[in-house]
């Protein structure tokens, strides 16, 4: 494997997470696909980076250059998406609890149904 592909990789990774970290920041829709996005091609750094290490004693300086600040704008990322995870289990349980009393007035319904009419007189 050459070294070249760790390298681009790494770039592709730090444009992905400086594009997630404004959406996150901005709470943005797209976010999650983002972040989706983001995490499957960290992924695949992070496979790259392990197999060139596997291969080599050490790495250039700035490959490792590289992967600090990858590993320093992840930590970002992790940071801002728990914040939402937490926001986004605030709001269901807020969701929850409303919808739990809209269904106990919606659910209040007559007791028996009476299809006998009424008797004049």
């Amino acid at each position: 494997m050459s070294a070249a592909r760790p390298s681009s990789e790494g770039k592709v990774v730090l444009e992905l997470g400086r594009a997630l970290l404004i959406s996150l920041e901005e709470a943005s829709p797209a976010a999650l696909d983002e972040l989706e996005h983001y995490c499957d091609a960290f992924a695949d750094w992070e496979k790259s980076w392990k197999r060139s290490l596997d291969g080599r004693g050490q790495l250039p300086l700035k490959e490792i250059e590289l992967g600090r600040r990858i590993v320093a704008q992840h930590g970002k990322v992790i940071e801002l998406a728990e914040e939402m995870r937490t926001h986004v289990d605030r709001s269901l349980k807020t969701l929850r609890a409303r919808g739990k009393g809209l269904r106990a007035y919606t659910d209040h319904l007559p007791k028996r149904i009476s299809t006998i009419k009424t008797r004049k007189g």
